[in-house]
């Protein structure tokens, strides 16, 4: 029964100076340790297509971190780099949620959402090749039985 109760007081103890230590030292200053994209594009693809002219764009970071969503044209190069269509500046809440809406022109979209915290930056990109919806159109009305084969052939107007 002793040595019970010696080894829990050694188990307070121990868990009191681990408390102290963090406390009275304090953390290492954070860096950009959380970040991940939840919604409007997956960031282990480099390319994705898209009839929506405007694509929301959502995810999570630490609290106080700077993120920014920059959409290029990549087939406008200006000085070495593409040319910017829009740039959108939001600071992650206590939520630490972010989401914004994003416009997307005809053609490729280059977009890089950047979060940057305490020094850190980290980035995901991806290019969304907004299609005409015409086209989307066009595929509604197509049906295909299996077995069939059928030869689609689109040329822009």
């Amino acid at each position: 029964m002793i040595i019970k109760k010696i080894k829990y007081m050694l188990l307070i103890s121990f868990c009191f100076m681990a408390f102290q230590a963090v406390s009275v030292f304090g953390a290492a200053p954070s860096q950009v340790a959380y970040f991940s994209i939840a919604e409007g594009f997956d960031t282990a693809k480099s390319y994705e297509a898209t009839f929506d002219a405007t694509r929301v764009i959502s995810g999570t970071a630490d609290k106080g971190a700077s993120v920014t969503i920059t959409v290029y044209d990549p087939d406008v190069v200006a000085d070495g780099s593409c040319s910017k269509l829009s740039s959108y500046s939001l600071v992650v809440g206590q939520s630490g949620i972010f989401r914004q809406t994003i416009d997307l022109k005809l053609g490729k979209n280059l977009v890089v959402v950047t979060a940057s915290y305490n020094g850190e930056t980290v980035s995901y990109s991806t290019t969304i090749n907004r299609k005409e919806s015409q086209i989307q159109s066009d595929l509604d009305g197509i049906i295909v039985l299996p077995g069939q084969k059928y030869a689609f052939n689109y040329t822009a107007k």
